[in-house]
């Protein structure tokens, strides 16, 4: 391989870690995606640094460079992140209870590890996309769980305890369906995917067919996953009031007909209550252009929060 001269030249490197990829992209200083690549993800603790290096090596080849030219490096993974030690705790399906992923990395790149949240990262990745990253927005994930994440003047809510934008865990119904967290009638319970897979295909239904099923118990889910969908979007818009509301998640991949109905739901509701006229909750959903790996651009950006580990480097021997 030919080395490229990109001395000098800022080259961030993000990864979005899931539970059976891994996304991976370079960004240069003018945000522009130099380099992609999607790998399978190796749960546990070896198999998370394993993955993070195959994907860091390759995009490295795709440049020409080692990875040692690197200038920060970011991660987004599933899980209670400490963002500011880079511990991860109670990353299920990757099978971590807790680890110290930044310092588990410490030795492979030049730069400080910096890890965030998935969601979290998510959400800046959506601005920058959006090119509203100096401005305020909340993502919410609609994927195997349910959660927010709200960015305002570029920097991350976060509340006093982390738990910020946990909106899946509100319990609506008293009665309802047990969650995970221990509560009954949690939103999560409604439109959670883990949730909505397991009631749906009790039922003989699908998520992708659910508005042209014409069974009745289909028209009960799709009026039961519309509204819980409309009531999570109106508790983060009173929560955090952020004039952009992006959907994301595998929830909303498999339906392209939701996003429609709950708007219609939406303002519905809205014709009957001034107060929620007032909020437009529809209004403020926005679309991120297609195909844009947010995840990965917003780990990214996460790797650049924090400056290069000041220790020797021309002795160490060069990685990539």
């Amino acid at each position: 391989m030919t080395e490229l001269d990109r001395s000098g030249e800022p080259l961030s490197l993000g990864i979005d870690v899931g539970g059976t990829k891994a996304h991976g992209l370079v960004l240069d200083g003018a945000d522009r995606v130099l380099a992609e690549r999607v790998v399978p993800t190796q749960p546990s603790e070896p198999g998370i640094r394993r993955t993070v290096l195959t994907v860091a090596e390759e995009l490295a080849g795709e440049l020409g460079v080692r990875t040692s030219a690197f200038t920060s490096v970011g991660l987004g993974i599933p899980g209670i992140v400490d963002h500011a030690t880079g511990v991860v705790e109670t990353a299920v399906n990757l099978q971590i209870t807790r680890t110290d992923l930044a310092g588990l990395l410490a030795d492979d790149f030049r730069p400080t590890v910096q890890v965030e949240n998935d969601v979290k990262a998510t959400a800046l990745g959506a601005g920058l996309a959006l090119g509203r990253d100096d401005r305020d927005l909340t993502y919410l994930n609609l994927g195997t769980g349910v959660a927010a994440a709200a960015v305002n003047n570029g920097r991350l809510v976060r509340g006093a305890r982390n738990g910020a934008g946990e909106v899946g865990h509100l319990a609506i119904d008293p009665v309802g369906d047990l969650c995970e967290c221990g509560q009954r009638g949690c939103l999560e319970t409604v439109v959670g995917g883990a949730h909505l897979s397991r009631r749906l295909g009790g039922l003989g239904l699908t998520l992708t067919n659910l508005d042209t099923d014409p069974r009745p118990e289909a028209f009960a889910e799709r009026t039961r996953l519309v509204a819980g969908l409309a009531t999570t979007l109106t508790v983060v818009v009173i929560s955090y009031d952020s004039a952009v509301v992006v959907l994301g998640g595998g929830v909303l991949t498999a339906t392209a007909w939701l996003r429609p109905h709950v708007q219609a739901e939406l303002r519905r509701r809205a014709s009957t209550s001034p107060f929620l006229a007032g909020l437009d909750v529809a209004g403020r959903l926005v679309e991120l252009p297609p195909n844009t790996p947010v995840a990965a651009i917003g780990a990214a950006v996460v790797g650049r929060k924090k400056a290069i580990r000041a220790r020797t480097l021309d002795t160490e021997p060069a990685k990539g």
